[in-house]
């Protein structure tokens, strides 16, 4: 039996014990991913893992922790393994999926190594090219046009449920050439099928299942329109999107896994962004001017909005041969867990890492990865937010975030708010 195969559910119950979390606290020294605290504010215990040094062995994780911007880099361009398939057969909730449901998740570009990886993010290359998101970005102006202008009429009004959620999914839902009539279905499947990322809360089998199954009827029968009249959207590439060396083209299984991974990831993602930049920059009245004035700042902006505080906390990899990282042994079996929010602060990397500085030189914060499993999305996301940031501080100049009222994503993984009230 595997370690986490106990280790994961028990720590879900402490967890959902408020009493319990001192003790899991000292359980779990020097760094405890379970802790609610981490959901609000992340960096103080970072800055307390970073002084013991960029890499930790955690034994009671049995995982290695990466502070350090550098070793982070080296790790992910390693060979070291995404595929964590075998959670998905031996812990509970994952296990409790079919088949069908399990390569969902366990067949996209996420979870699967070379050569696999290599033949479909080759595929999906071929698809998801850089006129693509050039071909959408009116209509992303245009999506986020009309929500912020609604949102603009309320003297108070939660960004998150108004703007930052449903802005990601309409514009794959536009991206993918899916009916409008059908984005909000989107939306409620990628909720759902986000659940699977994180271990701090177990989903229901029977929800996810049910997800899954009306994502596959609903793809079946986007499949068979573009079947009659293939068009310019990339659902109709993916389709026709063919390995020029023997490959073939996605099968059916994988395409459903294309369309879930950038239902979930470049929604969770995306509203993250969003999300932590207007927090972060409530307090800074100069920035926000900067944004709404100044159409050349909108790139470094979002950048080093990215870096100061991403969406995406961490990624780990897995070990199958020895390696050595940082002066540090790593044996086979072992996990490194690349601590992405504490590397994006790194002193050795950042001047004053605490601080926003849209002119910061040489600014590559790790959000979206590094490598070959770089975010395949990473350039829509950017897009979203180099339009919707500067849209929002000209329509809404006088709205203030009301931070009592501020909740945050409850994920060991993924870092935003779920409820953001702003008011004037």
């Amino acid at each position: 039996m595997r370690v986490e195969q106990v280790a994961l559910p028990v720590l879900r119950w402490v967890n959902g014990k408020p009493r319990l979390a001192p003790a899991l606290d000292r359980l779990l020294q020097p760094f405890n991913p379970f802790s609610r605290t981490l959901n609000v504010d992340p960096y103080p215990a970072y800055e307390r893992l970073r002084a013991e040094g960029p890499m930790v062995f955690h034994r009671g994780l049995n995982t290695w922790l990466v502070t350090s911007h550098e070793l982070c880099e080296e790790v992910l361009r390693s060979p070291a393994s995404v595929d964590r398939g075998d959670l998905f057969d031996v812990v509970s909730p994952w296990s409790k999926l079919s088949p069908t449901e399990r390569a969902t998740f366990t067949r996209s570009l996420l979870l699967v190594d070379p050569p696999d990886h290599t033949r479909l993010r080759k595929l999906v290359s071929r698809a998801f090219t850089p006129r693509t998101v050039e071909r959408i970005e009116p209509r992303i102006r245009e999506i986020a046009e009309g929500l912020v202008a609604k949102a603009a009429l309320e003297d108070r009004v939660d960004l998150f449920a108004a703007v930052f959620a449903p802005l990601p999914i309409y514009v794959i839902g536009e991206l993918l050439g899916i009916p409008e009539d059908d984005w909000d279905r989107l939306k409620g499947w990628s909720d759902e099928l986000a659940k699977v990322i994180d271990p701090v809360d177990a989903f229901v089998p029977a929800e996810m299942a049910r997800a899954v199954a009306e994502l596959d009827e609903a793809l079946d029968g986007w499949i068979a329109v573009r079947r009659a009249a293939l068009g310019d959207d990339l659902l109709s590439k993916l389709l026709e999107a063919e390995s020029d060396d023997g490959g073939g083209r996605l099968d059916r299984a994988e395409l459903r896994s294309m369309v879930a991974i950038l239902m979930t990831a470049g929604h969770e993602t995306t509203s993250g962004l969003l999300g932590n930049a207007v927090v972060a920059l409530d307090g800074r009245p100069d920035l926000r001017e900067r944004l709404a004035s100044d159409a050349d700042v909108a790139g470094p902006a979002v950048e080093e909005l990215l870096r100061f505080d991403s969406p995406v906390q961490n990624t780990d990899r897995m070990v199958q041969e020895p390696m050595t990282v940082g002066g540090c042994e790593v044996k086979p079996g072992q996990q490194i867990t690349m601590l992405i929010g504490a590397a994006n602060r790194d002193p050795q990397r950042f001047d004053r890492p605490a601080e926003l500085d849209f002119d910061r030189p040489d600014n590559r914060p790790l959000s979206f990865g590094h490598g070959i499993h770089h975010c395949i999305g990473a350039a829509l996301a950017r897009q979203e937010a180099k339009t919707v940031l500067p849209l929002l501080y000209r329509e809404l100049p006088a709205h203030r975030v009301d931070v009592s009222g501020v909740r945050w994503k409850r994920s060991m993984t993924l870092r935003g708010p779920v409820r953001l009230p702003v008011q004037r």
